[in-house]
């Protein structure tokens, strides 16, 4: 995790909740611009020079150059201003900076673009705040130089810091709350849309029992887990604005909602099912997502769809009717087999309207029926 601050750069070892290691560099974005004259029109010797004193600084941190991490976590305004430079630049479809991913080729670009243009020229750059236009190469020069030396691609931008932290260690030592950070996030926005907690856990149940029980068919791991839990539990949340069409106000619902444990991936995949929720074919406004999500990612996004869609007509009712479910299948056929103390012929006949699209999508026959 590295933060170029002001005046200091805070680079931490991160693994799983543990900080293993970590150290604070005395120099920072401010300091160091004009330290070595970046804050305007760029000498290359002042640049060399710069350059050369950061690697001097990093060479005395042995755990930096031994240790080889997955990925970097970067904090604060310069790589939040970087990130925003490479979504303008690369026309992303998504303005969201948190869980954005570039790699060290992306920063080493930008900072070639910004170490060309004077202070002026920087101000009008898209992408770049005003204020941030006289530190942000030397910013970018601490940034890049660290990511260089860990020989890491894979850059992840947060936009929560301190105080998002501080908060959430209040509330975690004041209130009772999950300590899966996704969990969280979907309990609030369902309490504040004041949504049918029960019937989103009940979906996400039988999409989930039936997403288990179908891997043969769907050959889909468990990584698919939040994008199946954000689109069962987030599924009606479009009834807050209306309840006729209300997947379709479910997809913007989610797609602008504060959630954290997503990737932007995720993030559209989860908005998508939740829209496909429907006994209907709409269609769901993904093209201008292509960047993001590809042909796969769409096929993926109908085989959980349709099983979300079985689940909804399975708790059609809204009461929990289905206490338990058993699936099988053979060469043609995919049977599930429902328990329950009440009678269920209302929410079997919802389900298997899902049947045309679950033909389509899985190739079998969907077969339904109470014991």
């Amino acid at each position: 995790m590295v933060e170029v601050a002001g005046t200091d750069t805070h680079i931490a070892w991160v693994k799983g909740d543990d900080i293993i290691k970590s150290i604070t560099l005395p120099i920072g974005s401010v300091n160091f611009t004009y330290d070595f004259n970046l804050d305007d029109r760029i000498l290359p010797q002042d640049l060399t020079v710069a350059l050369e004193f950061i690697d001097e600084l990093l060479d005395e941190v042995d755990w930096l150059k031994e240790t080889k991490f997955d990925s970097i976590i970067g904090i604060a305004s310069t790589i939040r201003s970087v990130g925003k430079i490479d979504r303008v630049r690369k026309r992303y479809p998504f303005d969201i900076p948190h869980n954005y991913e570039l790699s060290d080729l992306d920063v080493q670009e930008i900072f070639n673009l910004l170490k060309c243009k004077d202070y002026k020229q920087r101000q009008k750059l898209e992408g770049i705040e005003p204020e941030l236009a006289d530190i942000i190469v030397g910013g970018t020069a601490i940034f890049k130089k660290i990511a260089n030396l860990v020989h890491c691609s894979k850059i992840i931008i947060s936009s929560r810091g301190l105080r998002e932290g501080l908060m959430y260690e209040y509330l975690e030592k004041t209130y009772s709350i999950p300590n899966d950070i996704l969990d969280y996030s979907l309990n609030g926005i369902l309490n504040t849309l004041n949504s049918d907690i029960n019937h989103a856990k009940n979906v996400f149940n039988i999409t989930l029992n039936l997403f288990n029980a179908l891997k043969p068919l769907h050959h889909l791991g468990d990584e698919f887990y939040n994008i199946i839990k954000t689109s069962t539990m987030l599924h009606d949340s479009g009834i807050s604005i209306n309840y006729y069409n209300h997947h379709k106000h479910s997809f913007y619902v989610i797609l602008n909602s504060y959630i954290n444990g997503l990737t932007h991936k995720e993030f559209i995949m989860s908005a998508a099912i939740a829209a496909s929720h429907r006994f209907n074919r709409y269609q769901t406004p993904i093209s201008p997502f292509s960047s993001i999500i590809n042909q796969l990612d769409l096929k993926n996004v109908n085989r959980i769809g349709v099983l979300v869609k079985i689940a909804e007509g399975l708790d059609r009712s809204l009461v929990g009717a289905v206490k338990n479910l058993e699936v099988s299948f053979d060469d043609e056929n995919v049977n599930i087999k429902v328990s329950s103390d009440i009678d269920v012929d209302f929410e079997i006949r919802q389900a298997l309207r899902a049947s045309d699209k679950f033909k389509e999508v899985y190739g079998k026959t969907l077969v339904i029926r109470a014991v």
